[in-house]
C-alpha cells in the first residue's frame, strides 16, 4: 500500500563544506548529516558518487577509511 502522506524533502548537509551537498539554498530547507535520512534525489546521487561525503569524521577530522 502506498503512503498517503508525501515524503518530505531532506537534503544532505556536508559538515566539511558547511553547505547542502546539492547546492540548494534557502531558509525553509530541511537537512541532515545522516545519509540514511536523505530524500533529495540529487543529494543521494552525490553521496553515491562520493561515499566520503557520508563517512563519519574521526576525532582528527578525517573521514574513517578515506584515502589521504
Amino acid at each position: 500500500m502506498e503512503s498517503l502522506t508525501p515524503v518530505s524533502l531532506v537534503h544532505f548537509y556536508d559538515v566539511r563544506s558547511r553547505r547542502i551537498a546539492c547546492g540548494v539554498r534557502g531558509a525553509d530547507l530541511r537537512s541532515s548529516k545522516h545519509p540514511r535520512q536523505v530524500t533529495c534525489e540529487p543529494c543521494v546521487a552525490l553521496i553515491g558518487e562520493r561515499p566520503q561525503l557520508g563517512a563519519v569524521p574521526d576525532e582528527a577530522g578525517s573521514a574513517a577509511g578515506a584515502a589521504p
